[in-house]
């Protein structure tokens, strides 16, 4: 199966495969309990998460089935004025979940920069639609960031709130570094990481 760069005009066909793989996540769970809100609301933040990182997202070649959102080392995390555009339209979205789902990024952000404080590669997300699940794409989605880290000799890292996942990357080579709540009171999360 072939795995290539997608186009940014293509995000929001990967966004939408993301909603509907992430809809039944433990963390956007947590976030949107509402099923029908939850399923309007995601494919917006993931779209804004797309345009707001300068990451490189990989999907499969023609139809979009599945996406992962790597980002390498060496860039900044952030594009400036999407994220701000984000900051603007979330609370319009999200509603009481604003501070829930800020606090929940930060508490993100907080448990990666324990478990990998120098360079590294960062699986910000991956999803494979469901009915295209268990085929393979979830691992060859993999590839374009554990390829990249070995050819820096970097270790890749992801993190997790699913612990339905934690044998998938472990059969990927990842291990558990650290368990903890997302933020406290919130969901269980696993960082993984994948050394050199």
């Amino acid at each position: 199966m072939e795995i290539a760069r997608l186009d940014p005009e293509r995000y929001a066909e990967a966004s939408a495969v993301l909603a509907r793989a992430f809809h039944d996540d433990p963390a956007w769970v947590w976030l949107i309990p509402n099923a029908v809100r939850r399923a309007r609301i995601l494919p917006l933040l993931f779209r804004s998460g797309f345009d707001a990182t300068a990451g490189d997202v990989w999907s499969t070649a023609g139809v979009v089935r599945g996406a992962a959102r790597w980002l390498p080392p060496g860039r900044p995390d952030v594009r400036v004025g999407a994220t701000l555009r984000a900051l603007v339209w979330t609370p319009a979205r999200l509603g009481r979940a604003t501070g829930a789902y800020l606090a929940y990024g930060r508490s993100v952000e907080a448990m990666r920069a324990e478990v990998a404080r120098g360079p590294h590669w960062y699986l910000a997300g991956l999803g494979v639609d469901p009915g295209a699940q268990r085929q393979g794409l979830g691992g060859a989605l993999l590839q374009p960031g554990i390829e990249g880290a070995a050819r820096a000799n970097l270790p890749a890292v992801l993190l997790t709130n699913n612990a339905a996942n934690l044998s998938f990357y472990a059969a990927h080579g990842f291990e558990v570094v650290r368990e903890s709540e997302t933020p406290q009171g919130g969901p269980p999360a696993w960082a993984m990481v994948k050394r050199p």
